[in-house]
């Protein structure tokens, strides 16, 4: 495994190094040039310094290679790193929506990792404080790091009209990072009930065939901006209706053919109507026609026949006669 040092001790063990190698070359190579006979009667002294230079290496290595010793402790060879520590939220934001891997959170302190999968620049905010990001360029990222009590938050973008656009999600912080219980789903919608679902630029229905008589139309906007549910034969229109909103139309309706559509300009332009068809609560099935009957042709009484020749063939007038004399 490399070794993993220091700075300091990287330059200890490098100069240390540096000064053992030194001396070996120049006992090798320069002092013998200048004195043949090196190290001579000096040799004890040479003895001497050669071991101080060599233990002096030994206990460099040992002080400033100590080092290494700790980090392999710490990370055995083949080990992954460790998982960030809880606490950090990644959220995406686009047009016009912000979205996490949770909505629920443990009390203290919380780090907002934002990031810009859109194409125009946002940031993040939690209403209520004063905390926020900077502008997050398409692509970028920036943190957010807060210390939450237990409560209800919104984050949303602070960039004018978006959070009207839909760029706000509401949280929940609590004490003991519990999940809330779910809550049971809606009662299905009584008979009459149905469910428009409107989005940017279309209309939907579980089904465009419905009973003449009394319907409710539970309109509800899945789209990133304001829409409303009309009916174009009848005039009826809900309010506006903003993202994520719903509303309600009641009307009567007779029989025939109708159509839904947003009357927010240009949105019906762009495919925001569904047509659908209402029908007779009990429409009977046509009642089949008598068979007719064919009415043999009279027997003449006359007993004279004309019959007409020609080649090749016999036609009369008739070929049902009554008995008796007849006259061709």
């Amino acid at each position: 495994m490399p070794l993993a040092l220091s700075t300091g001790h990287e330059v200890g063990l490098g100069v240390t190094a540096a000064v053992f190698i030194g001396f070996a070359l120049a006992s090798s190579f320069l002092f013998p040039r200048f004195r043949p006979d090196y190290p001579g009667r000096g040799l004890l002294a040479f003895i001497v310094v050669a071991f101080v230079f060599f233990f002096g290496m030994l206990a460099a290595v040992e002080t400033f290679g100590a080092e290494s010793k700790k980090h392999e402790a710490v990370a055995a060879p083949g080990t992954t790193p460790a998982a960030p520590q809880g606490g950090a939220v990644a959220v995406d934001e686009t047009e016009f929506k912000i979205t996490t891997g949770t909505t629920t959170f443990k009390a203290g302190k919380i780090t907002f990792e934002a990031k810009n999968v859109g194409k125009i620049p946002h940031d993040l905010a939690i209403k209520g404080t004063s905390d926020k990001t900077k502008l997050i360029q398409p692509g970028a990222s920036a943190a957010l790091t807060v210390t939450l009590k237990a409560g209800k938050y919104e984050l949303y973008c602070t960039v004018p009209g978006h959070e009207a656009a839909g760029m706000r999600l509401n949280v929940t912080v609590s004490s003991t990072g519990q999940q809330p219980v779910a809550a049971p789903p809606p009662a299905a919608p009584q008979g009459g009930a149905v469910v428009v679902d409107e989005t940017e630029f279309k209309i939907t229905t579980a089904t465009t065939t419905l009973k003449a008589g009394k319907i409710t139309f539970e309109a509800k906007n899945v789209g990133k901006i304001p829409h409303d549910l009309a009916i174009k034969q009848t005039g009826d229109k809900t309010k506006l209706i903003q993202p994520g909103g719903s509303a309600k139309l009641t009307v009567t309706l007779k029989a025939g053919k109708y159509e839904l559509y947003c009357t927010v300009p240009g949105h019906e332009a762009a495919g925001m109507k569904l047509n659908i068809t209402v029908s007779s609560a009990a429409q009977q099935s046509a009642a089949a026609p008598k068979p007719t009957t064919t009415t043999a042709p009279a027997k003449p009484k006359a007993s004279k026949v004309a019959v007409s020749e020609t080649e090749f063939k016999t036609t009369p007038v008739s070929t049902s006669f009554k008995a008796g004399q007849i006259t061709f």
